[in-house]
């Protein structure tokens, strides 16, 4: 499975258990988060509900694996499916790990 940067949090995040780029839109209730719509979303950050009104599985952070804050904007899916820091072509994540938001 490819990695991607959730463009709200900045969290790494994996293309099954999130709302990654391209994915359709129109499934989800966007009320009140309607400034997120279109982005490539973590599954903490993704809409509550569907829209037929039942809720989805996203609104929380999954725990399959630990979630790592990013620097926003600073990282892209490179061909490999590896997150990529942009500027450097790195792929060691690690030296740019943030700590958590409060």
């Amino acid at each position: 499975m490819s990695l991607y940067q959730c463009e709200h949090c900045g969290c790494m995040e994996n293309t099954a258990l999130g709302l990654p780029p391209g994915m359709p839109t129109k499934f989800f209730d966007w009320t009140g988060i309607e400034e997120l719509k279109g982005k490539s979303l973590c599954s903490a950050c993704g809409p509550t509900r569907y829209r037929d009104g039942t809720i989805t599985e996203y609104g929380k952070w999954h725990d399959r694996f630990e979630r790592v804050f990013l620097p926003k904007g600073m990282f892209k899916t490179n061909r490999v499916g590896n997150l990529e820091h942009i500027e450097s072509g790195s792929e060691d994540i690690r030296k740019y790990i943030l700590a958590k938001p409060e």
